[in-house]
């Protein structure tokens, strides 16, 4: 849940021009697969080699341990024991080695590319239409790149719903062509960049009813979820292949300093070899993990995890394939003629990173303040929980994290022009049942030394953060911007609603399958939190002043593909909660959305819901596009700039 990465560390070494990269021969169950068990015991993955003992996964429910065979080929991933059932028509995509995480490799440091396999639950409801038929059919390969439709023939004749969702490599949108057949048994779906060919060589995706609604029978029996896989052809063998992207682009003047990676993107599939060389900027190669991905046209530089940052204004030169090298062939033996690019870092902005015996406010966890160049204020400070994705006992594992995050919304902060706060917040593994990245019930009644009310040391954090901000001349606010997706999106709504006299505007996106309901009962049922407000004052020490949580502009959003939900799981929702979310608003996140806005609306908040159509459990450039404006329109209200005096956190 909760796009979580689930990675145990092994030391990688950088691959070399004569690597030779594992693959991944098999998985159960097997990519596609539909009508998986909601009690599935295991997955089960079978390498091409022996491997190292690390691993990096993706999508992968919390709590599953692995174990190895002998001969360190086959890796079972055993289910948690008492772990609830699965709902039925949940589709599960899990990635191996997602970037910049490489812990799969073979013996000799070789890592795995990212490979992405997926499966569906249980998706056959009695008395419910099925799929018989597509074309191209399921796992076709060789299919034209000149494709421009997709047909999807059913097993009795379909109502006017629709939900489809695809890979990124077949463009749909709202205004995207479908059209059925006369009988209705048939649906055919174009996409949107026609005449343009489709890549080679890929594999393309659609999913339908992965959120849970659209395509049902005229009686309204709905289509359980489905996907289909298909391979489009390979280029053409005699022709060389070229650059056709970098990651950051080519010629960029503001990269970021926290980048830990760049990627380069082939037309065609390559082989496991390289020639490339630094011409300027010192990016140390030697020491950098150099992987490919699981179709060989995607090559990841990632530097070491230190927590250093790149240089600031510095250019990064890179060539590949210098004069006399040709490490970079694609797999029909044609070499890459030599090919440079360049990015520049951007212009230096301040990191500090505040230590608890630093400060004369009561937190206990270190903090990382981001301040951009020449801001000179008056301004709002942007705070974003951390959200490492995993329970761990080691400290440094989610400082890492934090200060990742850091480097993936530095940018997003110096947009708006606001200095950035970031906690260090543990989530520790001996005590996995207190949520403490998604601030649920467990991180207010724990009594467990340092991370004791955690919502209070956030307020002291900020607080700290506003003297320093005064210190330097630089004027904020005491009310702040907060931002948080998946855990940290639970953590962001939650410390709205609890907290509404510090926030200024709050987003929160794919808040766990459920956002905090603004309200102590609802259809005659008590709502405790985490599903409600009933017991909130008990748990604070003081009643809520719902004036000023109706005040707060809280932007609400979520991919109408997103399935990822955190109402199943143990350390999240109490046996009770579970039950309540699930009788009283559905058993999907997609469900329960019309349900949390019905609430929200009659509560009388300020809040806005938006959907996004097609896209899953991500943080897309639109989200963060709507995300600058509302954050801008919000602070364009009136405010009271202030310092705030020594604060102390009570006891529990």
């Amino acid at each position: 849940m909760f796009a979580a990465v689930l990675s145990l560390a092994v030391a990688l070494l950088p691959a070399t021009a004569t690597a030779s990269n594992p693959t991944v021969l098999s998985t159960s169950p097997a990519n596609g697969e539909t009508g998986v068990s909601p009690d599935l015991a295991s997955i089960v993955l079978t390498f091409s080699e022996p491997m190292a003992s690390g691993w990096s996964f993706s999508n992968l429910p919390s709590g599953w341990t692995g174990q190895w065979s002998p001969d360190m080929r086959v890796l079972t991933m055993s289910r948690p024991a008492g772990a609830p059932s699965w709902a039925a028509g949940t589709v599960f995509t899990i990635v191996l080695n997602p970037p910049p995480y490489f812990s799969f490799a073979d013996l000799e440091g070789n890592p795995l590319g990212t490979y992405t396999f997926s499966f569906t639950v249980g998706n056959a409801i009695p008395g419910a239409p099925t799929v018989t038929d597509t074309n191209p059919d399921n796992g076709a390969l060789g299919v034209t790149a000149s494709l421009a439709s997709v047909s999807i023939s059913f097993s009795e004749p379909m109502g006017s719903g629709v939900n489809i969702s695809t890979s990124g490599l077949w463009l749909i949108s709202g205004g995207t062509a479908v059209t059925w057949s006369p009988d209705r048994r048939t649906v055919t779906v174009a996409r949107d960049d026609l005449p343009d060919p489709l890549p080679t060589s890929s594999v393309i995706t659609f999913r339908l009813n992965a959120s849970g609604g659209g395509f049902a029978d005229p009686d309204g029996n709905p289509l359980g979820a489905y996907s289909f896989s298909f391979t489009t052809e390979p280029p053409d063998p005699t022709q060389p292949p070229v650059v056709e992207s970098t990651d950051p682009a080519a010629g960029v003047r503001d990269a970021g300093r926290f980048r830990q990676s760049f990627t380069i993107t082939f037309s065609k599939p390559m082989q496991p070899t390289h020639s490339l060389v630094c011409d300027a900027g010192g990016w140390d190669l030697d020491a950098s993990t150099i992987a490919w991905s699981s179709d060989r046209r995607a090559l990841y530089v990632i530097r070491p995890q230190n927590n250093r940052l790149l240089p600031a204004g510095v250019t990064m030169a890179f060539t590949l394939n210098p004069p006399g090298q040709q490490g970079f062939v694609d797999t029909d033996g044609n070499p890459l003629a030599t090919w440079s690019f360049e990015f520049t870092v951007e212009a230096p902005g301040q990191l500090l990173k505040v230590q608890p015996e630093d400060s004369s406010h009561d937190f206990s966890w270190p903090y990382y303040l981001w301040i951009p160049g020449g801001l000179a204020g008056p301004t709002t400070l942007l705070v974003e929980p951390n959200n490492t994705g995993t329970t761990s006992d080691v400290e440094l594992y989610h400082d890492g994290s934090a200060m990742s995050l850091v480097g993936w919304h530095a940018t997003f902060a110096a947009r708006l022009d606001v200095p950035l706060l970031i906690p260090t917040f543990p989530r520790p593994s001996s005590f996995w049942t207190v949520y403490t990245h998604a601030l649920d019930r467990d991180s207010f009644t724990t009594s467990v030394e340092g991370i004791v009310r955690i919502d209070l040391q956030l307020v002291e954090m900020i607080d700290d953060a506003i003297e320093r901000l005064d210190d330097l001349g630089i004027q904020a606010e005491s009310r702040v911007l907060m931002l948080g997706f998946s855990a940290s999106g639970q953590f962001t709504n939650r410390f709205a609603i609890l907290h509404p006299d510090r926030i200024r505007a709050a987003a929160a996106g794919s808040p766990g399958g459920w956002p905090l309901a603004p309200v102590a009962e609802w259809g005659g049922e008590t709502l405790p939190y985490n599903v409600g407000i009933a017991d909130v004052s008990s748990l604070l020490g003081a009643p809520l002043d719902m004036a000023q949580v109706r005040a707060v502009p809280l932007y609400i959003y979520m991919g109408d593909a997103d399935t990822n939900d955190s109402v199943p799981f143990n350390d999240s929702y109490d046996p009770e909660q579970r039950d309540l979310v699930n009788r009283l608003f559905g058993t999907t996140p997609i469900a329960r959305w019309p349900h949390a806005e019905a609430i929200y609306a009659a509560a009388g908040m300020n809040a806005t819901f938006v959907l996004y159509p097609g896209v899953g459990h991500n943080l897309t450039d639109q989200m963060l596009d709507d995300i600058a404006d509302f954050f801008e329109a919000s602070r364009a209200a009136p405010s009271q700039l202030v310092r705030h005096a020594e604060g102390r956190r009570a006891p529990p």
